[in-house]
């Protein structure tokens, strides 16, 4: 065990949750530099020593990543790393999402309570959000844009400490600390390929610096380049048939894609046969063939399964540099910038659509029809133009990312350390992609509408059904574009040292003042969001445009009440300059730390929470989107109709809704509802509050073993939502059944909810348009644990083992929707938590002379899956629970590394060892890849098996 002196400047440095942005860059892991004094190297030796753990942890958890761990564990990225942590319970998304408000932006969910509530800092700085909204809502950190090239390490905070950071750090705080000092240069080369193949990727890096008297300057480039994979890349992804549901299920796709449809109505929905048209009109297309889907009729159709893809094409460029200058022996001028540019491209599907349904607002009768005037009839029509007709169907983004910091840190009065710094971050994104123009479609296939009506037409229907060549291209393509930007600027003034001296020891403080001030803008093209034209697969999306300012101040102690208890007391005030409801807010944090032994810590943390509502939330301007629901009214009238009771309404709104019910099952729809939703922001949203407490211990149990257990529960009330889809037709239903007695509720809900008239062709009473907000409007709350084991033993003549075994377990997780609703305690165990309820990240490595084997496991607890037992469940009960767990998920990453010399070193890597997919689910009605992609890695889970091979140079 080292001496005291040294635990205690240990102590103090990594005290500093306020004053993190100097003290941390200062204690920053060094890269084969020499430190400029004694307490520096005390600082920087202690990093990797084998002091017991006891003696250097505190009073709320902490988990360190190094670079070194990110690389042992098969990661190359920082997004890999996070997700990979034991903690991170949440569902998320990345690039397998493509067709999401954010498909290029990659976010960390800890404790599941939601990307948004995790804060991401960069040497304890602030740096700017993914411009544009996360699922449309909210502001996230895009963890794309830190190159792996430049960290040191990866300091991650799980749990709540708004009395130290401010707003955001609800659910934990992710702190990237970039390297330092580095004085040799190190080449990096990797190349990696998959057993299935697709999804290559390379990088390429160099990281060094040097030292010339009083000035060191670092710098990291770091260049990634990825291929797209799409799902016909995997023989798993590319047939309907390759789904887990079998033929008896109703969940098994039995029919292709509709390519080229035109139908009618006339008592039902009735595809008109392309033979009406024209002979063996599908061959003119390659891909697509005539296909019939029973009870409705004929058409041209694909199976599109594994169209789509799931691994970005993307190139990363990204650029750091950190200059230190050594003024005297007290006072120190830092300045550090990291920028990051990428492009990147995805494939929504086969092609670009058109259908009657997205016709300029007003045109179509029910949004879905118009009169075929020829023909004296209803007629919808639909297309998929692929890229031979139409050129390139990919999505592209062009993203960036600038981080400036500049200031000065030393010491004053002997022993107080101070900074000063100004920090700015900029981020910026621009995505463009071809679409049909919804109305020149509409004036191209369907011509001018009849004299004097507005959805009469003589269709086209020779244009229609034949491929589009350069012309019709010219006359109905454009490039829809839209940019997004977001920018902080901040100043921090940090002072730590010791206050004074108690009989049991010192009292160290750190005290910290802050000014920030944070914008953004979300520009679509001017097309999208005007129903006068729009686009033809109705593509819709979220605008907004804001700026506020924030104030902080904080104030620390550290307190020896007696040699082995000492107290944690911070305590922190935030003002919010904007419009919103906010304005103040006052968090305080009280931790103890308790050593009976040298070895052993017991320890408590408990602190108030706040978090200011995303700026998005509350500038968001008229956005849209489309979401599946479960229509509770029309599934009690189906109840009332199907076991012949009295619905109380006429015999047209009878008819209307018997056509949308299951004869054979009370209460059930025979197709599946999604409404197109308009959404705006809300000024008078105030903050969400709550609270995070732990407790547990630390136990170096022998010099070579060190045990950590700790309990843990996070609160949030008022917590920022989109009105919830499910609460608010539960809501409608009970107001038109009359099973509500707060008319102001029902008058608000029925009011912001449009349903088509009854005589509307295959729509009639079904839900069109429904407009939600922004509301405090719900109570989160989580307990579980965390347990860490690590040990390392030397084998001798067999050389050193290391373990590092992490474990996470959810106990409890409570959630009330609304103030006055029934609160759940059972909702860890509900079907409408996505969140997985235990997680493992585990490490092993072995080293003997000039071999290194690292083996990392990740284990994903059991889920539910999306299977209905009671297929003839009363909808006015409450929703039943799934009928069946799916096991856990375990993914093996294996790392070999060959020591060439004292400047080479060579690694191979296999990442997901046993090819482990994702747990299918013959349940999960959201079709290819037949498992939920906000559950489970996707870039793991489709890629599958895959080889890396990398070189690694020091000069």
């Amino acid at each position: 065990m080292l001496n005291s002196t040294l635990c205690n400047a240990i102590r103090l440095a990594l005290m500093g949750g306020l004053a993190l942005s100097g003290q941390t860059a200062m204690a920053a892991e060094n890269e084969g530099g020499q430190a400029k004094n004694e307490k520096e190297i005390e600082r920087i030796v202690t990093t990797g020593s084998r002091i017991g753990r006891a003696e250097i942890e505190g009073p709320s958890p902490v988990v360190v990543m190094t670079a070194e761990d990110i690389e042992a564990k098969g990661f190359s990225n920082v997004f890999e790393a996070i997700q990979s942590l034991s903690s991170a319970t949440g569902d998320t998304q990345g690039q397998g999402y493509t067709n999401s408000f954010t498909p290029n932006a990659e976010t960390a969910n800890l404790r599941g309570m939601g990307a948004n509530r995790t804060l991401v800092l960069l040497n304890g700085r602030r740096v700017a959000n993914y411009p544009r909204a996360f699922n449309g809502e909210n502001n996230v950190f895009n963890l794309s844009t830190i190159s792996a090239a430049a960290i040191s390490r990866i300091e991650i905070l799980t749990g709540g400490s708004s009395a130290v950071y401010g707003s955001d750090a609800i659910a934990g705080v992710v702190n990237i600390i970039t390297k330092t000092n580095v004085e040799d240069t190190t080449v990096r080369l990797r190349h990696s390929t998959t057993d299935q193949g697709g999804g290559d990727s390379n990088k390429f890096s160099i990281t060094g610096g040097f030292s010339e008297g009083d000035l060191s300057l670092t710098y990291a480039l770091e260049y990634s380049q990825q291929d797209m994979l799409r799902g016909y890349e995997r023989d798993w992804l590319d047939d309907f048939n390759d789904g887990p549901a079998t033929e008896e299920e109703p969940e098994y796709q039995r029919v292709n894609s509709r390519s080229i449809m035109a139908a009618t109505y006339d008592g039902g929905f009735t595809y008109l046969h392309p033979d009406e048209f024209g002979n063996n009109l599908c061959d003119q297309w390659s891909g697509y063939e005539l296909s019939e889907r029973p009870s409705r009729g004929f058409y041209c159709g694909r199976d599109s399964t594994g169209d789509g893809s799931y691994i970005n094409d993307r190139e990363h460029l990204s650029l750091y540099t950190n200059l230190t200058w050594q003024l005297n022996a007290e006072h120190e001028f830092f300045a550090e910038a990291l920028y990051w540019d990428s492009e990147a491209e995805n494939r929504g599907g086969y092609g670009i659509s058109w259908g009657t349904d997205r016709l300029p607002e007003g045109i179509a009768i029910a949004d879905q029809w118009v009169w075929d005037a020829t023909n004296d009839r209803y007629l919808f029509m639909q297309r998929t133009f692929s890229e031979e007709e139409v050129g390139d169907v990919n999505g592209h983004f062009e993203d960036e990312m600038l981080y400036a910091a500049t200031g000065f840190r030393g010491t004053i009065l002997e022993d107080w350390s101070y900074e000063v710094s100004l920090s700015h971050s900029a981020s910026d994104n621009f995505e463009y992609e071809n679409l049909i123009a919804s109305d020149k479609a509409m004036d191209y296939f369907l011509g001018q509408p009849v004299a004097g009506t507005t959805n009469e037409f003589n269709p086209d229907f020779d244009l229609f059904w034949r491929p589009l060549d350069a012309q019709g291209r010219n006359a109905i393509v454009e490039v829809n574009d839209s940019k997004a930007d977001a920018s902080v600027t901040t100043i921090n003034a940090s002072l730590t040292g010791t206050a004074f001296e108690l009989p049991s020891g010192e009292v160290d403080f750190a005290v910290a003042l802050e000014w920030s001030s944070e914008d953004y803008q979300i520009k679509l093209d001017p097309r999208t969001l005007d129903k006068s034209r729009g686009w033809g697969n109705g593509l819709t999306g979220t605008e907004g445009e804001g700026e506020r300012d924030r104030y902080g101040m904080a104030l620390e102690f550290r307190v020896p009440i007696t040699e082995q208890l000492q107290a944690n007391i911070a305590g922190r005030y935030d003002y919010y300059d904007d419009e919103t409801e906010v304005d103040g807010a006052f968090t305080y944090q009280l931790g103890l730390e308790y050593r009976p032994l040298d070895e052993l810590l017991i320890r408590a943390n408990y602190g108030t929470t706040f978090r200011a509502p995303d700026i998005h939330q509350v500038f968001a301007g008229p956005s849209g989107f489309y979401q599946g629901f479960t229509d509770y009214w029309l599934e009690s009238k189906c109840v009332q109709i199907v076991t012949g009771q009295d619905t109380g309404l006429s015999q047209a709104e009878n008819d209307a809704i018997a056509y949308q019910c299951d004869m054979d099952s009370a209460g059930k729809l025979k197709e599946g509802q999604r409404y197109q939703g308009t959404r705006t922001g809300n000024k008078g949203l105030k903050e969400e509050t709550g609270y995070s407490a732990t407790l547990g211990f630390v136990w170096s149990i022998t010099d070579e073993v060190d045990f950590i257990a700790d309990v843990y529960r996070i609160r949030i009330e008022d917590k920022v939502e989109s009105w919830d889809t499910d609460h608010f037709f539960r809501t409608e239903a009970a107001c038109r059944n009359g099973q509500s007695d707060n008319q102001a509720l029902c008058d608000d809900v029925l009011n912001r909810i449009k349903r088509f008239d009854a005589d509307a062709p295959n729509v009639g009473l079904t839900v069109n348009t429904a407009h939600t907000t922004y509301i405090n409007q719900s109570l989160s709350e989580q307990t579980g644990f965390d347990m860490n084991l690590k040990a390392g033993f030397d084998l001798g003549d067999y050389g050193q083992l290391d373990i590092d075994l992490k474990y996470t377990h959810v106990l409890e997780v409570v959630n009330q929707e609304f103030p006055g609703d029934e609160i759940d305690k059972e909702y860890r165990d509900s079907w409408l938590n996505n969140d997985f309820r235990s997680r493992w990240d585990n490490k092993f490595g072995w080293r003997k002379d000039d071999w290194i084997v690292q083996l990392q496991q990740t284990r994903l607890g059991s889920s539910w899956n999306y299977e209905d037992p009671d297929p003839d469940r009363n909808p006015a009960d409450d929703r039943r629970a799934l009928a069946a767990r799916m096991a856990p998920w375990l993914v093996y990453n294996l790392g070999i590394t060959y020591v060439v010399n004292d400047n080479h070193n060579v690694k191979f890597g296999v990442n997901n060892l046993r090819d482990s997919k994702a747990r299918s689910d013959e349940s999960y009605i959201g079709g290819d890849p037949w498992f939920n992609r906000a559950r489970y890695p996707v870039t793991t889970a489709i890629m599958g098996r895959s080889f890396s091979l990398e070189w690694i140079a020091r000069f």
